[in-house]
């Protein structure tokens, strides 16, 4: 899909298969919906109160144009909802729904007024980008024989003076999409040196530096989390640095992303239907990649530091068991109660090596527990963090970008349930409080000196199993978006 602006505002002048206006609830039509309305002799207006069109966020009408004063095909007019209750991701979910309507007429060329403007200002046009693009996705590489009618065209008519915010909305649901493709890939494709593979693609692309730790690093380096719940596959285990250092850095960041290629549970085997969707599991080094990308386009004077902790939890003679004891390389002792809770002993080794750098902001992004769905459903991250500033960060960006958090206390009450009886500590509590006792077993491993740190759990919103918003069903991005702002709004602080 080619994305542009058009620095036109005279509808007189459109050539192509369709034309976007919008309108507020109680058909308030914007400035150019009317335009439209008035050269179709009041059509518009007549369709809309013969289809009852109450202009509810992403409804959708549209109406022939039959080429007389207007040049385009079609007019599709969308709603916009409630005018005081428009945000950004509003503006996506109006241009998903207009793409969607536009398919059904099977038109390839569109024009868009710039959705919002009245109310968002030059941030519609981002907004917009964003939209098109996540919501057109599909994973389709395995498919044969797929009809999708593929929209050839996003025009918006704005000035060109918002070139800069498209590029940047461009970017952004590129790079998402770029990580979703890499979490639909099945386990039998994407292994930890495949993901190996691609951080070193892209860091040779970019110019990052790039470091990959083998079985025999990982040994070396004591990072003896990863090295568990790898030993019982025959991928072996990876670790990935991924480095982009500028010049007069303003600040320093290290993002974390779990990278569990297939999760069967290990000998604490999952349940058929809890382990289909396992190659979801490695969202969140697939996040760092999208992350980097955005990093790599973007450039901005921060510098980022990416790490991938990289295995597949298979069950064999040679898995980790429960009741071992792993020692970690800063000196705690962990008694495995679950093979199946795996993520949080690979990332307790990416924390540790993470702290070693000693960032500014440590962020790791993991599906790490069922109990945080059970919480907050299938749409929101848990967001963890010891720096009330940072989580106040993240939870209002997370309102623009329309990845939904919901911040959960690192309570220290919950500390007893992870008490190891012969060890420092264990791998899982009781069944209740689950995506708390996690989190305050990954702060274990988090350096004293780190005050400003956040573990997103994304085990909901990584992976749907039906389409929500502008999402298809299967992998989501988040939380790539949210991250790449946050490191965006570092540059400009």
């Amino acid at each position: 899909m080619e994305l542009k602006i058009i620095d036109e505002r005279d509808i007189s002048k459109l050539r192509g298969d369709a034309l976007v206006v919008g309108a507020y609830e109680g058909n308030r039509f914007t400035e150019m919906a009317k335009a439209v309305d008035v050269v179709m002799g009041r059509l518009l207006t007549a369709l809309a109160k013969d289809l009852d069109f109450k202009a509810k966020l992403g409804d959708t009408i549209y109406i022939p144009s039959h080429g007389k004063k207007l040049k385009v095909k079609n007019v599709i007019l969308v709603g916009l909802g409630k005018k005081k209750k428009l945000d950004e991701d509003g503006i996506r979910k109006a241009i998903f729904s207009s793409l969607k309507k536009a398919k059904e007429i099977r038109a390839r060329d569109i024009f868009f007024e710039p959705l919002g403007e009245g109310v968002l200002g030059g941030r519609c046009t981002k907004a917009m980008a964003e939209g098109a693009l996540l919501g057109d996705y599909e994973f389709r590489k395995y498919k044969k024989d797929n009809e999708k009618i593929d929209i050839e065209s996003v025009s918006i008519l704005a000035d060109k003076s918002r070139e800069g915010l498209l590029k940047l909305g461009k970017v952004l649901g590129e790079v998402t999409n770029f990580t979703r493709d890499i979490v639909n890939e099945p386990g039998n494709a994407i292994t930890p040196n495949e993901l190996a593979r691609i951080a070193k693609e892209l860091s040779k692309e970019y110019g990052f530096e790039c470091t990959v730790y083998g079985l025999e690093e990982i040994i070396k380096n004591k990072m003896n989390g990863i090295l568990a719940v790898g030993q019982g596959s025959k991928n072996p285990p990876t670790f990935t640095h991924i480095a982009y250092r500028p010049e007069g850095a303003k600040s320093k960041v290290v993002i974390i992303g779990k990278g569990i290629t297939f999760d069967s549970g290990g000998l604490n085997i999952k349940p058929e239907r809890s382990m289909k969707t396992m190659k979801c599991d490695k969202s969140g080094a697939c996040a760092v990649l999208g992350i980097m990308r955005a990093i790599g386009e973007i450039r901005p004077e921060v510098e980022v530091h990416g790490l991938m902790p990289c295995a597949e939890n298979m069950p064999s003679g040679e898995a980790f068991r429960p009741d071992d004891i792993i020692t970690f390389a800063n000196g705690k002792s962990v008694e495995i109660h679950s093979t199946d809770a795996e993520g949080r002993l690979i990332l307790a080794d990416a924390l540790i090596y993470g702290s070693r750098i000693r960032p500014d902001i440590m962020i790791d992004m993991a599906t790490l527990t069922g109990a945080c769905v059970v919480a907050l459903g299938s749409y929101t991250t848990g967001l963890f963090s010891n720096d009330d500033n940072l989580a106040r960060d993240l939870l209002n960006l997370s309102i623009k970008t329309g990845e939904k958090m919901w911040r959960l206390p690192l309570d220290e009450d919950l500390r007893d349930e992870i008490k190891g009886d012969y060890s420092d500590i264990k791998n899982v509590g009781s069944r209740y409080g689950g995506a708390i006792t996690a989190g305050l077993f990954l702060k274990e491993f988090v350096g004293k000196d780190i005050r400003s740190w956040a573990h997103l759990d994304i085990a909901g919103p990584a992976f749907l199993e039906k389409p929500w918003k502008y999402y298809a069903k299967g992998a989501t991005g988040v939380p790539v978006r949210t991250v790449v702002e946050l490191i965006l709004n570092l540059n400009v602080g």
